[in-house]
């Protein structure tokens, strides 16, 4: 068995399956850091967007700079979905 918090584990048997799921949970979660930065940005620059479409009622951004950032936004979700196979069932 296993247990554990925020920042610790307890294995009550150190073996290469505890090791193989350890590695492969922190693995995802510092991937995970990475795409929570971009899209922490991403959704203060559809903020920013928003806040100016209801203030002007106007839409002014560029359509390359829209496309830019819904391609961004549509690649980090596929790369949160299959690089880090969170979806994935691991069968031990």
């Amino acid at each position: 068995w296993m247990k554990g918090g925020l920042d610790y584990i307890v294995l009550k048997y150190l073996d290469t399956d505890g090791i193989r799921i350890i590695s492969s949970v922190l693995g995802q979660s510092i991937a995970l850091d990475h795409y929570i930065r971009q899209v922490d940005d991403m959704v203060e620059e559809f903020t920013e967007i928003n806040r100016i479409m209801e203030k002007t009622g106007d839409f002014t951004m560029k359509r390359k700079k829209l496309f830019q950032l819904v391609g961004k936004a549509n690649s980090n979700l596929a790369d949160v979905i299959i690089r880090l196979g969170l979806f994935d069932r691991h069968v031990l």
